[in-house]
């Protein structure tokens, strides 16, 4: 499942430090996290398509990383993170060279059966 976030986690150009409200988001997801300790996360970063691969693929990978070591500094296991990887400018979203909501981590979350029950229940 995609986690939204109120914030997006989104980034400045040629950026991968965390915005005060991606940090905010990421703070009550961590929370989250800790409550539902059997399950887990994937995370990817992406760039916009300014640049070329050899500089978008460590860009991305650095927003990536700055989203899991964020997730981990609140309490996060390192074993509910499945993986943490930067795909460069793939899969945007808006199709323009330089675009900001294309600047971005997305955060995948693989939800325990609990979870899925709480859900259905509105009591997540």
């Amino acid at each position: 499942v995609k986690v939204t976030f109120d914030s997006g986690i989104l980034f400045p150009l040629n950026g991968s430090n965390l915005s005060a409200s991606a940090k905010n988001d990421l703070t009550k997801f961590a929370s989250l996290m800790q409550r539902n300790s059997n399950c887990d996360v994937a995370i990817q970063g992406y760039t916009d398509a300014s640049g070329n691969d050899n500089i978008n693929l460590p860009l991305s990978q650095r927003r990536a990383d700055a989203v899991s070591s964020y997730l981990k500094g609140r309490g996060v296991s390192r074993r509910q993170i499945r993986s943490v990887q930067g795909f460069g400018s793939a899969n945007p979203i808006e199709n323009k060279t330089v675009s900001q909501a294309n600047r971005r981590v997305e955060v995948y979350l693989y939800a325990s059966s609990e979870m899925v029950r709480q859900a259905n229940n509105g009591s997540l």
